[in-house]
């Protein structure tokens, strides 16, 4: 069958050359590795590294995170240095932590989103999701009565510095407001969560009752 397939193609390039040497343009992602072209065009390259990352950060808002990181993998394909696709994989993996494999999650979540932070250093969105996740981490050593100190340092420090960029940001209160629970510090959680609350933030329902409860 093999045999008589090539004869086959053979002989249709025979009959219609003209046919054969006709040159088709393809849109890349209708090619085998998208064409081989996504390292020779830096600018055409960013852009669909940015519409694949809108698309990612669309479904990771829709609750679809499979997909989402479906799409941040492309954007980062096409862009290596692409600080949402860096991003989009920390939140990610801070949100599988929640669900699975917690101490590993968490890692991988603060290592993509140091990465990211290194690329960008003065995004104030990008300080408070990376202090969240070390504040998770802590916490997460806390349970396992482990030392939390050095991860809620570094989340601390991360929150001083968004709060002298974006003093408006009400995710900054909101998230801070978890590193005071965790540290046992109640009435500063509280301030800070009715502040974000004030300034827009919709407080987590869980989280609140934890607040409600102390400690």
């Amino acid at each position: 069958m093999r045999i008589a397939f090539l004869v086959l193609m053979v002989s249709t390039l025979i009959i219609c050359p003209a046919r054969a040497a006709r040159k088709v343009e393809r849109p890349s992602n209708e090619m085998p590795m998208y064409g081989g072209g996504h390292g020779q065009d830096l600018e055409q390259n960013k852009a669909y590294s940015a519409s694949a990352a809108a698309l990612g950060w669309k479904y990771f808002y829709s609750g679809d995170a499979d997909t989402a990181i479906k799409r941040f993998n492309q954007a980062w394909m096409f862009d290596h240095e692409s600080v949402s696709a860096l991003w989009g994989f920390g939140v990610i993996m801070g949100q599988r932590a929640e669900k699975e494999d917690t101490d590993d999650n968490l890692r991988d979540s603060i290592k993509y989103l140091e990465m990211a932070k290194a690329k960008k250093p003065d995004d104030a969105g990008l300080m408070v999701d990376l202090a969240l996740a070390h504040t998770m981490r802590g916490a997460f050593l806390q349970g396992e009565k482990k030392s939390p100190e050095q991860e809620f340092k570094i989340a601390r420090e991360l929150f001083e510095q968004a709060m002298n960029l974006a003093p408006a940001y009400p995710l900054l209160y909101k998230n801070w407001s978890t590193l005071e629970f965790h540290e046992g510090n109640i009435p500063a959680a509280k301030e800070l969560q009715a502040k974000a609350k004030q300034m827009g933030a919709r407080p987590d329902p869980d989280g609140k009752k934890e607040l409600e409860g102390g400690k």
